[in-house]
């Protein structure tokens, strides 16, 4: 059982990697569902490692760089792919900037955040599944400002409650585990 968690956010990063391969592989609709498993492995992750008491320093590390895979660069290149290419540089550029403001979000979190019960800044799922909803709209011009005010999203000073450690929080409080 030790390892349980940690399998469960390989199987986040490996759905990451496996969107990235459907993109190159013009299945938009497979990269689409990797990133969505992605969600649902990421949030089991967490609770079975603090459910069975093996969180550790490795464990938020493996985290993060799935994380990173699966909500920052995946979305990003399957936007390039369905739409952002027809803006040439200005969608590559729009590209970069997700996958660079979902990096130094996760950092961040990691490095300052990881304790409070509120998220600083849009959490990477969050900004990954509102890139697909804006991905189906098919407009590069949508999608690239989108993008935008989604990185700078992820890496405001915005509160965002954190509804995962107000359960666990409840939970504990009412005899519950």
């Amino acid at each position: 059982m030790s390892y349980l968690a940690n399998i469960i956010t390989i199987c986040n990063f490996i759905c990451g990697v496996l969107s990235i391969y459907s993109c190159v592989s013009n299945n938009t609709f497979a990269a689409m569902v990797f990133i969505c498993l992605g969600m649902i492995f990421d949030l089991f992750d967490g609770r079975v490692a603090r459910r069975f008491n093996t969180v550790s320093e490795i464990g938020k590390e493996l985290d993060s760089f799935s994380d990173l895979v699966t909500f920052c660069i995946a979305p990003s290149i399957l936007a390039y792919s369905v739409v952002l290419h027809e803006l040439a540089h200005a969608g590559l550029i729009c590209t970069l900037i997700f996958s660079i403001c979902g990096l130094l979000r996760l950092a961040r979190f990691n490095a300052e955040q990881s304790n409070l019960s509120v998220f600083i800044g849009l959490p990477a799922p969050c900004a990954a599944l509102c890139l697909l909803v804006l991905i189906s709209v098919h407009s590069p011009f949508i999608v690239a400002v989108g993008m935008c005010i989604l990185s700078l999203l992820m890496v405001s000073k915005l509160e965002i409650p954190n509804f995962k450690k107000q359960n666990s929080e409840k939970v504990e409080i009412n005899g519950w585990k």
